[in-house]
């Protein structure tokens, strides 16, 4: 028995349409990342918009970042970075002006940024 004026299975439908958009949406980009790496370049173009595919190294931190933190401070660099300001130490950690002991916490992976502009 339904007393939701169908509003619960309205937003089920939606809820499920966003979970598939967004896995199309994933499948896209890669296929628009291969497809860059295919034809070597950094632009595509659509019929509309412009699409430029950068390839950027990406910081990826531990989930418990006690030990991170403490050899920070141990460093005497915690205070730069208090409130982790994740930007600037991904900025200093690519740029190597970070000790290894700290750049070994945490591992570097190759991701894309996709852009679009009008044509």
């Amino acid at each position: 028995m339904s007393n939701d004026d169908g509003l619960i299975d309205e937003y089920e439908k939606l809820e499920n349409l966003k979970k598939e958009i967004e896995v199309k949406e994933e499948a896209l980009k890669k296929r628009i990342i291969e497809l860059a790496q295919e034809r070597n370049t950094e632009t595509l173009f659509g019929s509309h918009k412009k699409c430029s595919v950068k390839l950027y190294e990406k910081i990826v931190y531990p989930e418990d970042k006690t030990q991170i933190i403490s050899l920070m401070k141990q460093k005497g660099i915690y205070s730069k970075f208090s409130n982790i300001n994740y930007l600037k130490l991904n900025s200093e950690i690519l740029k190597g002006n970070v000790e290894n002991d700290i750049v070994d916490l945490i591992r570097k992976e190759k991701a894309f940024r996709i852009y679009f502009r009008e044509l």
